[in-house]
C-alpha cells in the first residue's frame, strides 16, 4: 500500500502557482542493481512519444553524494514553466490507461520507496547559467518572511563581489511545501566536484563570502548542506539553462 501511495504523490498534485518551478520526489534505492533498472525505466519512459509530445520541462535523476536524510539515496527534479504547467502534465500522465506511465511506475515501485517530496520556487539566479554544470550544493534554511528583501538584497552584493571569480551559478528558492522548518534555499551550480572544491578552497571566496555570512548569521538559521549529482539530464522542452534564464 505503501508504494501506491508513493506513486500516487509521484503522479499528483493540486499547488498552483504562475513562477518558475522544480519539484524534488525523493526516493530511497537499497542497492546499484535497483538503481539501474530504474535508470534504464526513465531513460525508456523519458523518450517515449507520450513524453516527447506532452512534458514541458526537464527532468533531471539525482544521485546523494552527501547530506539529505538517512532515508534518501536518489532523487527526480522536474523543472517546469511553473506549478499550473506542472498540474497539466499530472494530468495527463494520471490516466489510468496510460500504459507508458503504467509501465514507468511498475519499476520504480518495485525498485524503490518514496520518501517524500518538495515544491520550489526561484525567486532569482545568479553566475553563469550552464547545462554543463551537473554538481549541485543545496544550502536549505528557514527565516521569516520579513528578512527575506534583506537576504535578496545580501544575495546581490554576493554576486557583485564575486562575479568575477566565481566559475558556475547559483540561485535562490523558495520552499513552498514538504521542507519542514524550511523556507528557502540556495542552489549552486559547477561542472564537477574539482571544481567545487577548488571554488570552495580558493581565496576568492573566502574574501567574497565573509560579509555575506556574516549578515546571513543575522538573517536565517541554516540547515545541513546536500550535494547531489546528475545521472541524467532528460531536456524534452526546456534546458536548464531556458529555465533560469
Amino acid at each position: 500500500m505503501k508504494k501506491i501511495i508513493y506513486i500516487a504523490m509521484f503522479l499528483a498534485s493540486s499547488l498552483s502557482f504562475t513562477s518558475p518551478t522544480w519539484i524534488e520526489y525523493l526516493i530511497k534505492v537499497d542497492n546499484p542493481q535497483n538503481a539501474a533498472k530504474i535508470v534504464a525505466a526513465t531513460d525508456k519512459f523519458m523518450s517515449s512519444d507520450f513524453v516527447k509530445n506532452n512534458f514541458k520541462g526537464s527532468l533531471h535523476l539525482n544521485a546523494y553524494i552527501a547530506g539529505g536524510k538517512v532515508e534518501e539515496t536518489h532523487s527526480f527534479a522536474l523543472l517546469q514553466p511553473s506549478l499550473a504547467e506542472h498540474e497539466i502534465w499530472l494530468a495527463k500522465v494520471s490516466d489510468p490507461n496510460n500504459e507508458e506511465v503504467r509501465k514507468f511506475g511498475s519499476v520504480l515501485n518495485a525498485n524503490s520507496e518514496g520518501v517524500g517530496s518538495r515544491i520550489n520556487v526561484f525567486i532569482q539566479t545568479y553566475g553563469t547559467p550552464s547545462n554543463k554544470d551537473t554538481v549541485w550544493a543545496i544550502y536549505p534554511f528557514r527565516t521569516k518572511a520579513s528578512n527575506v528583501e534583506d537576504i535578496v538584497e545580501a544575495t546581490e552584493d554576493l554576486n557583485e563581489a564575486i562575479k568575477d571569480s566565481f566559475p558556475g551559478q547559483f540561485g535562490l528558492s523558495e520552499r513552498m511545501a514538504g521542507g519542514g522548518m524550511q523556507t528557502h534555499l540556495y542552489t549552486v551550480g559547477y561542472e564537477s566536484l574539482a571544481e567545487m572544491e577548488q571554488w570552495e578552497d580558493s581565496a576568492s571566496r573566502d574574501t567574497g563570502l565573509s560579509p555575506f555570512d556574516k549578515e546571513m548569521d543575522k538573517l536565517v538559521e541554516w540547515h545541513e548542506r546536500e550535494i547531489v549529482r546528475n545521472i541524467r539530464v532528460y531536456d524534452s522542452a526546456m534546458t536548464l539553462q531556458d529555465f533560469v534564464e
